[in-house]
């Protein structure tokens, strides 16, 4: 069995920093032409279905690479993206500059600290690690694709490999990043980037 895993495309708000959240936010035109890669080159596997994150943007990649793979597809909140709370709608600075002492502390620790009204990595690593199982048990078999988020894509593999804390900071998941996650006995993780 493979997952392929891969991150919804651009929105304007990836291009100008604001952290999204739960918040629905189109794609851009870039958005969707990555999607469209994507979808070529994912059309060459035998993919049986696809998950997806319930939020626009990872609804709308979906919808856009499944023209290609004509497969069921499965909307799901539990592969949602970290939920910001307080911080939903604002940049990096921004964040930084409403509470600098809180701020700091997430950076150094998101494993434990949350955004105010948000969740912990370690929440958002538990809810998408259960849902990855789930994906498991029902596809032994066959191969399916996930389309999440940088935050859940970044927790699978934290979840996958027994990692906590801040080397959260040090994966980087672009919009055309695609995952690979190899089930036999155990899981293996291999990463590549389709041309764009």
């Amino acid at each position: 069995m493979s997952i392929y895993i891969v991150r919804h495309g651009e929105t304007d708000w990836n291009r100008e920093g604001i952290y999204q959240g739960h918040t629905d936010t189109p794609l851009n035109e870039d958005g969707r032409k990555t999607a469209e890669r994507l979808g070529h080159t994912l059309s060459k596997i035998k993919i049986s279905c696809i998950y997806s994150s319930d939020l626009l943007r990872a609804r709308e990649t979906a919808e856009i690479i499944n023209r290609f793979l004509n497969v069921p597809v499965c909307h799901t909140q539990d592969l949602r993206e970290l939920n910001f709370g307080d911080w939903t709608g604002i940049s990096i600075w921004e964040m930084e500059e409403k509470d600098p002492e809180l701020f700091r502390r997430w950076q150094e620790d998101p494993w434990n600290i949350s955004p105010p009204g948000g969740e912990t990595f370690r929440e958002l690593t538990e809810r998408v690690m259960n849902i990855l199982e789930e994906i498991t048990r029902r596809h032994r078999d066959e191969d399916v694709l996930i389309v999440s988020h940088a935050g859940p894509i970044k927790a699978m593999i934290f979840g996958l490999i027994s990692a906590t804390g801040r080397a959260y900071w040090n994966i980087k998941i672009s919009h055309n990043t695609v995952v690979i996650i190899d089930r036999d006995t155990d899981y293996r993780i291999s990463m590549t980037e389709i041309p764009l």
